[in-house]
């Protein structure tokens, strides 16, 4: 009896370890460190701010400032379970062209990442007194929230041109995304692993000849060069919108 009864814990001891294995491989714990970052590219050439490119109607290009947010940052592991890595971020971009964060997640075996170009409904129709902390995406020393009628920007970009080629950047861009109908999801479906030990990276490209170029769908920087989340050009925004969904690539 007593050795059918140590069999018997032995048995229950086995699996609750393998339970705790499993638990830990696919669990919600934060233990392992991760890193998004986006770089600016201009036909897979990273390219910094302040760094013209010639677009496709033989105009050069002078991206000055860009900056956006994604919201609901997730990564879905190998048997399907999504973990929120984020809510809302602010990604805004430096001299390098490049933009990092940082984050805490469950380590283990992923197969996709996933989330939405702007401030998603339920977000973006909060006040900003609603976040306290200065340092949060949403605060209102982020200078994004456009008021209580058109809520919060998406995708700021603004920058110079110069149309005829001389050298001087005579005028001046600059696009806004925002309103419900500018938000956008993405997501990619590629196997990576993150590690307990390691630092990891999930490093992303944006091709900004496609944002402002994508064939059909461009927009022209010098007859109109503006958007401010208007609804009379609100077209603007929505070819943009679109053509951020399609620029950005998973590089690695």
């Amino acid at each position: 009896m007593k050795k059918i009864l140590k069999l018997t814990l032995n048995f229950l001891l086995f699996g609750l370890m393998i339970g705790v294995v499993s638990c830990k491989k696919n669990g919600e714990v934060n233990n392992a460190d991760l890193t998004i970052s986006f770089q600016n590219q201009v036909n897979g050439v990273n390219i910094g701010l302040n760094q013209p490119y010639r677009n496709a109607a033989n105009v050069d290009v002078n991206f000055e400032t860009f900056q956006f947010y994604l919201s609901d940052i997730t990564i879905v592991n190998s048997n399907g379970d999504a973990r929120l890595v984020s809510e809302i971020e602010l990604f805004k971009f430096d001299e390098t062209g490049k933009s990092n964060l940082d984050f805490r997640v469950p380590f283990g075996d992923y197969e996709s990442i996933q989330f939405g170009i702007g401030v998603k409904k339920t977000l973006n129709e909060m006040d900003p007194s609603s976040f306290s902390d200065a340092d949060h995406p949403l605060n209102i020393t982020q200078n994004t929230y456009w008021g209580w009628a058109s809520m919060y920007r998406f995708i700021m970009m603004e920058g110079r041109y110069d149309a005829n080629l001389d050298g001087v950047f005579e005028g001046t861009f600059a696009y806004h995304t925002g309103r419900e109908a500018s938000y956008r999801t993405f997501s990619v479906n590629q196997e990576f692993k993150i590690d307990k030990k390691d630092q990891n990276n999930l490093n992303f490209s944006i091709d900004l000849y496609q944002l402002l170029e994508k064939s059909g769908n461009s927009v022209n920087v010098v007859t109109e060069p503006y958007y401010h989340g208007g609804t009379e050009n609100e077209d603007i925004s929505t070819r943009i919108s679109d053509n951020m969904a399609g620029a950005i690539k998973l590089t690695e």
